[in-house]
């Protein structure tokens, strides 16, 4: 009777090493859009590498996730991998809210360096990179053939297109949205935290060429875009664009397959110059995708990270979302992505210590009230206040 026991223990044992293997299901936050179909395509891909992870698609604003992760994470009800700009990798790496890359000098091998830096905080690469994007100059070509190459030229065009009657307007943009603001700062002179992007103590929010570049920011109101800026919005703005009613936008490639879809005869070229030299500096970003510190499936979850970052996944992103793959390997030749990349040669990325938080805050909320006419060396100076009482 024993021996039959024993042998009926040792054949579950052997049963359940032969057991089929565990259905994994990875929750997956990401943009709607483009965004969404690559996720969804990549899903599709993955299910054939392995039959047992099933790959839910959320959408989640990427620059929504870090907050939402904050929050859902520890609650268990968070995503194993979701898609952030790269600036909040201080944030969350400070926060423990992710997990670092295994092997990330031969996984990171093929990116560009741009990809590197976006992808790490304090040496040590957390993010799987996505993207490389930054803002430009977008121009209905039926209305506006050939592209400023200077804000004066804008200034001169919008004196024969703007129509406020008819809500016509030259260019637009989220004037108060700190992300595109910036370029009134370093292209005056003023870099966030310094020329390395990381020392709070310089944030020249209130420095002398601030000053003069938000100057000429509250100046183009009157001249280009006389619209309040709550009133101003991306939806606002996007809207103008699609319909034919503003000649120009200044957006990123997020915005391409959207234009395409409306019927949007479009180029893209870089800022406008604001002294005749070069082009106006923007921000610069990796979108960049993470693995939860909160996952139940770490492993898995960073095995599709690295899946959906692969040179075959990046090359199909970029024929659906029109982004640009940071990869070495990846060959990016079209006129729409051509735009970018030369306005990325003057874009200063985004810097990634926790401090960038108080920017958006309290630039945001100069960056309209001075727009609406505010007194711009009081707006800066309160906003310089915020930052440096900020932990």
């Amino acid at each position: 009777m024993k021996k039959l026991v024993f042998a009926a223990a040792a054949l579950a044992m052997a049963a359940a090493s032969f057991a089929a293997p565990k259905r994994v299901m990875l929750k997956v936050w990401e943009s709607d859009g483009p965004e969404k179909d690559f996720i969804m395509t990549a899903a599709r891909e993955y299910s054939k590498v392995d039959k047992n992870v099933r790959i839910v698609y959320e959408p989640v604003a990427s620059t929504d996730a870090r907050a939402k992760i904050e929050l859902d994470g520890p609650a268990g009800v968070g995503a194993d991998v979701f898609v952030t700009p790269h600036d909040h990798i201080g944030a969350l790496v400070q926060g423990g809210h992710v997990l670092p890359v295994d092997d990330a000098d031969t996984y990171m091998a093929d990116f560009e360096d741009m990809a590197r830096m976006g992808a790490s905080y304090d040496g040590v690469v957390y993010g799987y990179p996505l993207g490389a994007e930054t803002y430009a100059l977008f121009y209905n070509k039926a209305l506006c053939p050939t592209a400023p190459k200077t804000w004066d030229e804008v200034i001169a065009f919008a004196k024969k297109f703007n129509n406020k009657a008819e809500g016509k307007y030259a260019i637009v943009w989220p004037v108060a949205d700190g992300y595109y603001g910036y370029m009134f700062m370093d292209s005056f002179g003023a870099p966030l935290f310094g020329p390395n992007g990381n020392d709070r103590k310089q944030h020249n929010l209130n420095s002398a060429n601030a000053i003069k570049g938000l100057t000429y920011f509250q100046n183009l109101r009157k001249q280009v875009l006389d619209v309040p800026a709550t009133d101003a919005s991306g939806d606002f703005c996007n809207a103008e664009f699609i319909e034919g009613k503003a000649a120009m936008i200044i957006t990123g490639p997020w915005k391409i397959t959207d234009f395409k879809k409306n019927g949007v005869d479009f180029g893209i070229t870089t800022i406008p110059s604001f002294d005749g030299t070069e082009p106006g500096h923007t921000f610069s970003g990796v979108r960049v995708a993470f693995v939860s510190a909160y996952t139940e499936y770490p492993e898995v979850a960073k095995s599709f990270a690295k899946f959906i970052t692969s040179k075959e996944m990046l090359e199909k992103r970029f024929k659906l979302t029109d982004q640009i793959p940071p990869r070495k390997d990846i060959d990016t030749n079209n006129p729409l992505s051509n735009g970018i990349k030369k306005q990325l040669k003057y874009a200063k990325a985004m810097p990634t210590i926790p401090q960038l938080g108080t920017y958006w805050s309290a630039m945001g909320s100069a960056y309209s009230g001075i727009w609406d006419g505010d007194d711009v060396k009081t707006a800066l100076n309160s906003a310089a206040a915020a930052m440096e009482a900020a932990k």
